[in-house]
């Protein structure tokens, strides 16, 4: 088995996936939760089906978050581990409605394996902040 120390990669290659214009989550997201007036959104990559039941309707958002689920699942197989050694791993979008275009302002990643739970936050930039 792959060092545990390698999840925390995969949990930060993850975080600057979703956040990228290259995911395109975005802006579908951003527009159908702004339209359900909410500000965020947890995804579960966990799951079978990642959209959330609320947006299941909208083809192009659930292809991108099947998409981004199988680009996750591609990078902890990349890094040796096997899909059954990720216990969850749920992705947090957070929207400032009326700016950035219906891109997430924040993003938060969070992975938990059978040992420990990894986290990173980035902004819209790119940036990675301290979780």
């Amino acid at each position: 088995m792959a060092s545990h120390k390698r999840l925390k990669s995969v949990v930060q290659s993850i975080a600057h996936r979703s956040v990228s214009a290259l995911s395109f989550v975005h802006p579908h997201l951003g527009k159908a939760c702004e339209e359900a007036g909410i500000n965020s959104i947890e995804v579960d990559l966990s799951e079978t089906e990642p959209c959330p039941r609320i947006f299941v309707n909208i083809e192009p958002l659930r292809l991108a978050l099947n998409a981004l689920r199988e680009t996750f699942y591609g990078l902890v197989v990349s890094e040796g581990f096997e899909p059954k050694d990720i216990v969850s791993v749920n992705l947090v979008f957070e929207f400032k409605h009326g700016q950035l275009d219906h891109y997430c302002s924040d993003f938060t990643a969070t992975l938990v394996s059978a040992s420990k739970t990894y986290q990173s936050r980035v902004n819209y930039l790119g940036n990675t902040e301290q979780v």
